[in-house]
């Protein structure tokens, strides 16, 4: 089979090529000419250069594909309205035109659990409300779900959704390997005491549930939350993870509505000044932490056969091996 990957070198993308290649597959990836192509090293999988913008360069990605695998994505908690919907929604729209002139027989949507927003429950699932949203992200993929929905039942193209949580694990440049110094100097910290449930989906674990969604007839025209199936709390996983890499356990603690009143200041002030990084604390990433974001994965379960193959303690062992291989001993 000829598969396409979008985003094939971030985190989820360069993994799911690489067991793409285990599985015998033919692997093409789309990046931009700028891309860190770090993960990708070694993977025999053949390049497209272009962008979600750029209709042309995904024409030619498409061309005599099977399926695609539409990975790549705005993934941030700060960020205009605007750049979202450019990249994860019209993005999306010029993905699944790309795949319909192409012929290409199903698109894998890679959305997020963040499209149920933060309401504070536990085993939610596919039907769970998705309740208005102040965030960009959380709002864009919704759209971009809807969009690909809306294609597909008008026969465009096959569309199965895949709902990854808190991915993490070896190769998690996004947020692990940001927090590094962090992590060191003992600094990291919990909001509510990091009491709350997290959607973690260790990263082999995902990439295994999202190729089902490639794969299985009942996939089509459904939405999968892909997550370890775990309960498991932010310390927990933390205190986990820091005594793995040999690095300080987090020692403090906001309380929600303290940390709420820091993130609406700081994302304030970055507005007024008109500064484009991102706040060190934002409104998101707090209410993210002071919910229990936790769900079932029963749908999985039952049509795909999906069952994680990696628990958490090995997933833990694998993540602070590639850690301490990429910034050395956290003791030092």
């Amino acid at each position: 089979m000829h598969v396409l990957v979008t985003g094939a070198n971030g985190f989820v993308g360069a993994a799911l090529c690489k067991k793409l290649l285990e599985n015998g597959e033919s692997v093409r990836g789309l990046v931009r000419g700028t891309s860190d192509l770090s993960l990708l090293e070694g993977a025999d999988i053949t390049l497209e250069y272009g962008s979600l913008s750029d209709r042309e360069s995904l024409g030619r990605a498409a061309a005599g594909a099977d399926l695609i695998f539409h990975v790549a994505a705005a993934v941030s908690d700060w960020g205009s309205m605007a750049y979202f919907r450019s990249i994860n929604v019209e993005g999306t729209r010029n993905v699944l035109d790309a795949a319909a002139a192409a012929g290409v027989k199903r698109v894998v949507l890679v959305s997020s659990v963040a499209v149920h927003s933060f309401i504070d429950a536990r085993n939610m699932d596919e039907g769970s409300p998705q309740e208005p949203t102040p965030y960009p992200y959380c709002q864009t993929k919704r759209e971009a779900e809807a969009l690909a929905l809306d294609y597909h039942h008008r026969g465009g193209v096959e569309v199965a959704i895949a709902r990854p949580g808190d991915v993490w694990g070896p190769g998690d440049r996004t947020s692990l390997l940001k927090m590094a110094s962090m992590l060191k100097n003992g600094a990291m910290g919990y909001i509510g005491g990091g009491r709350k449930l997290g959607a973690f989906s260790y990263i082999e674990n995902l990439v295994d549930g999202i190729i089902l969604c490639g794969y299985r007839a009942e996939a089509v025209g459904e939405a999968f939350i892909i997550t370890d199936g775990t309960q498991m709390t932010w310390r927990t996983y933390f205190e986990k993870l820091t005594d793995a890499i040999g690095v300080p356990r987090p020692r403090f603690s906001l309380h929600p509505a303290l940390a709420w009143g820091l993130a609406s200041l700081m994302e304030a002030v970055y507005s007024l000044f008109r500064i484009s990084s991102r706040p060190p604390l934002t409104r998101y990433l707090v209410d993210h932490m002071r919910c229990d974001t936790h769900f079932s994965i029963a749908k999985a379960r039952k049509l795909l056969g999906y069952e994680p193959a990696v628990n958490t303690d090995e997933g833990i062992r694998r993540t602070a091996a590639w850690f301490r291989s990429v910034v050395g001993d956290g003791k030092k």
